[in-house]
């Protein structure tokens, strides 16, 4: 039971990676206890959102050791149509709580979360050019395979022989992101800040950056780069003006 709490909490801590959602949200469709385990979850974070994480957890397990309750089904026809309005008022109930959950927490996402989701979300890849073997669609290749520390070396040899050529580190300033080399990878969105021939997302991925990093300082110093990108009409504007309305 333990493990199953530590298991649906890091679901909705955002701690599990694409795979492991997919099978999570499989196994709430066909699992109907482990389904009736995420509602009572989910009833019990939001009764005691103010209150620490294992408080809530503590709470949750006293809560499940409770509930379930044994359902002993006669032959008569009675008893199954108790059983089957149990198990409908059950499913009523598990909807009820996810739209609870839906609601209540989408508004609460964190500016951190909201950088996290676009990291997933929207550079999974690089676009490749089929029929293109040059050095550059080599190093898009890596990267769209997940070899980052490969991809991240080809970009770094191709700034090395064309300096000026801002948007090989922009994509070394994504590797270094998803590698988690926060500062090299805001020192090549830096330099890329400078390129006036692109559409030019470096502010905005300055700000992400930051986000993820969250040091002190860094969510106030991400917000003053989102207003900039919003102010200034520039690439990511409307990411930017969706996570300030969040903010």
């Amino acid at each position: 039971m333990d493990s199953n709490i530590e298991y649906i909490d890091a679901y909705f801590q955002r701690m599990l990676d694409s795979e492991e959602i997919r099978r999570f949200e499989q196994r709430i469709a066909e699992d109907k206890v482990f389904a009736d385990e995420v509602a009572f979850y989910l009833s019990a974070k939001m009764s005691l959102k103010a209150e620490a994480n294992q408080e809530k957890k503590d709470w949750f397990r006293q809560l499940l050791s409770q509930q379930a309750p044994v359902v002993h089904i006669d032959h008569n026809r009675s008893a199954k149509k108790a059983w089957l309005y149990r198990m409908s008022a059950a499913a009523a109930v598990i909807i009820c709580v996810f739209l609870a959950w839906y609601l209540f927490f989408s508004k609460s996402t964190t500016p951190r979360q909201m950088a996290e989701n676009y990291i997933d979300e929207n550079l999974k890849t690089l676009s490749v050019t089929m029929g293109v073997t040059d050095s550059l669609q080599e190093g898009r290749r890596l990267y769209n395979a997940g070899q980052y520390d490969s991809a991240v070396r080809q970009f770094e040899s191709m700034i090395q022989r064309d300096p000026s050529n801002y948007l090989l580190k922009n994509y070394a300033g994504i590797v270094y992101l998803k590698l988690g080399n926060y500062e090299k990878a805001l020192q090549y969105f830096k330099e890329f800040q400078n390129d006036t021939l692109y559409s030019n997302p470096s502010q905005f991925n300055q700000a992400l950056t930051l986000l993820k990093r969250n040091l002190p300082g860094d969510k106030q110093k991400a917000r003053e780069l989102l207003q900039q990108v919003r102010d200034n009409d520039l690439e990511g504007k409307e990411f930017a003006q969706k996570w300030l309305d969040k903010w």
